[in-house]
Parts: structure tokens; sequence; C-alpha cells
């Protein structure tokens, strides 16, 4: 107890002494530095893009705004982006059967019976 008093009271009376074994000193400083090294580290080593980078990486994120607008159309708004090609499938004599049997052999699930009776009777 009385050699920690001693140290203590050296410590206070020499602050620049930093090779004592028993410092009490608790480097904050030193703490602060190193954290601010590697942001600096970071931004030394930063990828520079190029201009063919930059127009990929817009043709990357238009793909998944695509994808993103797929996921979110509803059925009605799926038959009625398509209804050009459904009325030339009926014009050609298929019936609703035979479409919904050529989606389903195309992993094309989610239309119905009733929502192609319901899609002719509005576009008729």
């Amino acid at each position: 107890m009385m050699q920690d008093q001693n140290i203590l009271k050296f410590d206070i009376e020499n602050p620049d002494n930093t090779n004592s074994e028993f410092s009490t000193d608790n480097s904050f400083e030193a703490i602060s530095e190193k954290e601010e090294k590697p942001s600096k580290f970071v931004e030394k080593n930063q990828k520079i893009y190029s201009k063919n980078d930059s127009k990929n990486f817009e043709n990357i994120l238009l793909c998944y705004l695509k994808e993103l607008n797929e996921k979110t159309i509803t059925r009605n708004q799926l038959l009625t982006q398509h209804k050009k090609t459904l009325l030339q499938l009926f014009g050609f004599g298929a019936t609703i059967g035979e479409v919904l049997d050529f989606l389903k052999r195309n992993n094309f699930v989610g239309i119905t019976e009733e929502t192609l009776k319901e899609f002719l009777k509005k576009k008729k």
C-alpha cells in the first residue's frame, strides 16, 4: 500500500516518466491516436473507380431496381401489362385451361381460372 502511494506520488511529480514499470498512466491519448490511424489508413487506400466502374455500378443498381419492381407487381397488373398477348392467345382459339396448363408446365403459378375469366370479362 505504501509502495502504491509512492508510485502515485512519483507519477504525479514526473508526468513524463513513461518507463516506470508501475506507472498508473492510463494513456488515453495513445488510444485515441491509435483509433485515428485506421481511418487515415482507410482514406489513403480507398479504391479509385473508373468511369466504366461507375457505369457498371449504375447498371447493377438498375437491375436491382427492376427486380424489386417485378417482385411488387400484383396479379392484375401482370395481366394488364400483358393484355395484348393474352388477347392474341384467346383470339387464336386458346382456352383458359390451355393457357393455365402451359403456364404450369413452365413453372408459372399464381394465375387462376377465375382470374383469367375476370380478365376476359373486363377486356371485352
